[in-house]
């Protein structure tokens, strides 16, 4: 409420402590008799007008007190040149590009290139949505300690580096999945059986709607639990067992991405492992007199400049193919967005991914290696192909069989310094950098 009235300066100054109480008192009581005149719109009296006027003059409501140092606004062009600001366009959310999250994938994921490639291009096109209509999945298959597993992880850590949101992960190994009621362990059990008050796997979503849901041996997993993802991969809900925090009974997973493996060969053979000619392989028929000679090409010819997205399509189509002929139902093959194919690792990924495991083994003893010698790396390799490693899990073993004693020794000493790995596998030694 904005004062109608200001005092004036004393006309009369009181003479006695008890008259200039009163003098205050009569005041206020004049200003809030003008006040409530003015809220409420009822006209004053004469004798009231005639009484404040002894105490009060009016101000004008609408003049303003003028700031002393006010800047006029073409006094701005003295101070800042606006022609040469580049005034903001808009906050439209930035794009992201499927190669961002390639090149950040490989880093962590080694000799998976093609497979880096599809589940980036996959993942920036949902990313890219700002409403999504149900989550984006894929099926990672191949043979086993291929990288399945660690490529699921690590998209969780990429998609928070790249983007605003925070991508949590979520693992579940679907080998202990291998009875019809194991589906409870998902979406809850119902009211009075056991397991009704433990916490869903699906209810991590409710926690964040950003999460990789990673499912591990899909194969392994009874059809029950399979036909509980229809719902959710199809339409992006699932209905709740009992009422969740908000109130609702459905979770929802349009935000979500899951991530499925199987070790299922569900990709194309090579023409080296079959070993068989085909007729696609005739190149020329030549008629002579007395024969027919016929010339072959050495290898099939391939699609010249296929682009990343028919690549994808005729691999996952493919695959989704093969998927049905091992005897998963059709409705939930169809359901799955993509299906990316780990091949074998080549010996140069290999000897990468062990030089790794060589550097993550010393974290574990608080050792920052910023140096392996060649001798080392060519013992691990050589230990690691005489024992027959299977996969490259093996390496492990390998790795700890002959270095963990000198990083135990040197961690004391070396904790938390970067050193250098000198020697022989026989005779490791840690020297500082």
């Amino acid at each position: 409420m904005k004062q109608l009235c200001q005092p004036l300066s004393a006309k009369a100054t009181p003479v006695s402590a008890a008259d200039e109480v009163l003098w205050e008192i009569h005041k206020f009581t004049i200003y809030n008799r003008a006040r409530a005149a003015h809220v409420s719109g009822k006209p004053l009296s004469l004798s009231d007008i005639d009484e404040m006027r002894q105490y009060f003059h009016p101000l004008s409501i609408k003049a303003a007190p003028v700031p002393v140092a006010a800047w006029d606004t073409h006094d701005l062009s003295r101070i800042v040149n606006m022609k040469e600001i580049t005034l903001p366009t808009g906050t439209a959310r930035a794009t992201l590009n499927y190669k961002t999250i390639q090149w950040e994938l490989e880093k962590i994921i080694m000799g998976q290139e093609e497979a880096t490639e599809t589940i980036a291009h996959n993942a920036a096109l949902f990313l890219n949505k700002s409403k999504p209509k149900k989550p984006l999945s894929f099926v990672a298959f191949g043979p086993p300690g291929t990288g399945k597993s660690e490529t699921a992880k690590a998209l969780s850590k990429v998609l928070t580096k790249l983007t605003s949101r925070k991508y949590t992960d979520v693992w579940t190994d679907l080998n202990t999945f291998t009875e019809s009621h194991s589906v409870n362990r998902l979406i809850g059990s119902p009211p009075g059986y056991i397991g009704y008050d433990d916490t869903p796997i699906f209810e991590a979503v409710t926690k964040n709607p950003h999460t990789v849901f990673i499912f591990d041996e899909l194969d392994k997993a009874h059809p029950e639990v399979i036909k509980a993802f229809m719902s959710i991969l199809d339409e992006g809900r699932c209905a709740a067992r009992k009422e969740l925090a908000d109130g609702s009974r459905e979770y929802d997973f349009k935000h979500c991405i899951f991530i499925f493996t199987s070790n299922y060969q569900l990709g194309k053979p090579s023409k080296k492992q079959n070993k068989f000619a085909s007729s696609y392989d005739m190149e020329n028929i030549l008629h002579d007199d007395d024969a027919v000679n016929i010339s072959y090409t050495e290898n099939r010819p391939e699609e010249t400049q296929t682009t990343v997205v028919n690549r994808i399509y005729r691999n996952t189509e493919s695959a989704r193919k093969v998927f049905v002929e091992v005897g998963v139902l059709r409705e939930i093959a169809s359901r799955f967005n993509c299906f990316v194919e780990f091949k074998e690792l080549s010996a140069e990924a290999k000897v990468q991914i062990l030089a790794r495991q060589v550097v993550d083994t010393g974290f574990e003893y608080n050792i920052r290696l910023a140096h392996i010698s060649s001798h080392i790396m060519q013992g691990l390799i050589d230990a690691s192909t005489s024992e027959n490693a299977l996969t490259v899990r093996s390496f492990k073993s390998v790795i700890e069989g002959y270095l963990a004693t000198a990083f135990a020794e040197a961690g004391s000493s070396c904790e938390g310094r970067t050193v250098r790995l000198e020697g022989t596998i026989e005779a490791p030694v840690l020297m500082a950098s």
